[in-house]
């Protein structure tokens, strides 16, 4: 009885160690402001023949790599990171990752009627992007032309406006909406209000063209 009674303490400290062992190659993927998990993180050996994933709980078994792997933690969100496994697991599982900022070229497709980075334009051109109209939340679509401040907006009535640049109006400006006008050369001289019947919330980009540039939408513009 005495040696039945010694094999299962064998056997349970042998399943507590096998237990205790596999828990031990666990790690935690956090971010490191947020402290929050970080899902479907992909972590693998350098000849890319193991990998293992985060789960939604940001957790990854590192089982399958061997002490000296070479690893890399990669993320579409996250900067990535390159250690070995014994690395990771003296820090008590836990693994804080950077989030990648990526700063993005403007893009503007006005002048040559392409998307093209606005750095690469030799023409002076402003550029209104949605967020910017959302935040100055204005009345008229008008408005958005001169928060610009580039553009006198003339409003003769309230809730009006009618664009001028330069001392030119109406007839010696284009109003284009993906590329169609709203106005030409026959119109008259004097102000029209016609720029408010667009609603501003529905533009995804405005752009505004000064000098020769503007040519390419007709003589007149």
């Amino acid at each position: 009885m005495k040696y039945l009674i010694n094999i299962r303490h064998i056997v349970f400290m042998g399943c507590l160690l096998l237990v205790q062992g596999v828990f031990a190659q666990e790690i935690l993927l956090l971010d490191s402001d947020t402290r929050n998990p970080i899902v479907n993180a992909v972590i693998y050996n350098a000849n890319k023949s193991k990998t293992a994933l985060s789960d939604f709980d940001g957790k990854c078994d590192l089982s399958s790599f061997s002490a000296n792997d070479r690893l890399t933690i990669s993320h579409i969100g996250y900067q990535s990171r390159k250690t070995t496994k014994s690395q990771l697991l003296k820090k008590g599982g836990k693994v804080y990752l950077t989030v990648k900022t990526q700063q993005l070229e403007e893009v503007v497709m006005s002048i040559s009627k392409w998307e093209q980075q606005k750095k690469d334009i030799p023409q002076k051109i402003t550029a209104i992007s949605a967020q910017a109209i959302g935040f100055a939340n204005p009345q008229t679509s008008a408005d958005v032309l001169q928060s610009s401040g580039q553009v006198y907006v003339q409003k003769s009535q309230l809730g009006g406006g009618s664009p001028m640049i330069r001392g030119f109006a109406t007839n010696r400006l284009v109003l284009a909406v993906d590329g169609v006008r709203m106005n030409n050369a026959i119109f008259r001289g004097g102000n029209i209000q016609n720029v408010i019947s667009i609603d501003p919330f529905a533009i995804k980009n405005t752009e505004i063209i000064f000098g020769p540039g503007s040519v390419i939408y007709g003589s007149d513009a």
